[in-house]
């Protein structure tokens, strides 16, 4: 199951007991404040920080949510804002650059690729054979795709779009991954610690979503 989603599962029923009970006079509580909303920019990025998932797009993430609660308090102007966090933004990318891993060259799919799209759904399937690269669209929904039972004789490509959406691909044993993209609030969970003669190379977009590799 994908984390992520498990994780906003849980805190809406949890708000929704809440307002449950409220309604029927069960207790009294207020979960509203002033930048209330920040919370979902903070608390995903906390997580994401202690975890160790894309730091540096976790720690702008986290920084944001701070300083728009900050402003939404009074404490600082809204246009206080813009003048810390694109300064910091540059230091982050400039960083990324100096410390990042960038040996890695993205491959391109073929031109036959197989294409799996989740648009406000989900797709869930088992692969059993693999003919040609995959081409993996996520925008408000999920794609699960079970691949365990492949035996890949050749390299695999696989392009990976996520837009507020998930995607969770079980991988065959015995394969090398390598994880190429650009990650803008979100990023790549890769779990999976196999090792082989055949590479599957993951090509990332995600943002404000996440890609699992099992």
């Amino acid at each position: 199951m994908n984390k992520r989603n498990l994780f906003w599962g849980i805190l809406l029923i949890v708000v929704g007991i809440l307002f449950l009970g409220r309604n029927m006079d069960w207790w009294n509580f207020s979960i509203f404040f002033r930048g209330w909303w920040t919370l979902f920019l903070i608390v995903p990025s906390v997580i994401s920080l202690v975890r160790k998932e894309s730091i540096g797009t976790s720690f702008l993430t986290f920084v944001l949510g701070v300083l728009m609660l900050l402003a939404s308090q009074d404490v600082i102007e809204w246009s206080t804002i813009w003048k810390i966090f694109v300064p910091l933004i540059i230091i982050v990318i400039g960083l990324s650059f100096i410390l990042g891993n960038r040996k890695v060259k993205a491959k391109k799919v073929k031109a036959n690729a197989k294409e799996y799209v989740a648009v406000f759904s989900s797709v869930d399937e088992v692969i059993n054979m693999v003919e040609s690269d995959f081409k993996i669209t996520s925008v408000f929904g999920g794609v699960e795709l079970d691949m365990r039972d492949v035996k890949l004789n050749t390299d695999l490509v696989i392009d990976c779009f996520t837009l507020f959406g998930g995607i969770d691909i079980r991988l065959p044993k015995d394969v090398k991954v390598e994880v190429n993209g650009l990650p803008i609030f979100g990023g790549v969970e890769n779990k999976y610690h196999n090792d082989g003669k055949v590479t599957v190379y993951i090509n990332h977009t995600t943002i404000f979503g996440g890609v699992d590799l099992l």
